[in-house]
């Protein structure tokens, strides 16, 4: 039987040949991969499977979060960030 995407994540960020380095590498390629989409044009993102803006969307989002939590000090209040301002006035 094959684990989910969320069972993956957790074997990566919890066994390592490398031991406890895995736990600061994981987070540094996704915050590396994050910025690379979000620096995209969302319609160059576009896939016959996948929206371009919801792709985009998804790493906005997991940029933000990344550097709220190892940078808090880098980072506007989630209350500034357009996702938030769609939220509140829908």
């Amino acid at each position: 039987m094959s684990s989910s995407n969320v069972e993956f994540v957790i074997e990566l960020m919890e066994f390592s040949a490398h031991g406890a380095l895995i736990q600061a590498f994981v987070p540094q390629a996704l915050q590396q991969y994050a910025e690379r989409v979000a620096a995209m044009d969302p319609q160059a993102l576009d896939t016959p499977m996948v929206s371009g803006h919801a792709w985009h969307g998804c790493a906005v989002e997991l940029r933000d979060k990344l550097a709220r939590r190892f940078d808090p000090q880098a980072v506007s209040s989630p209350a500034a960030s357009p996702l938030a301002t769609r939220r509140s006035s829908a």
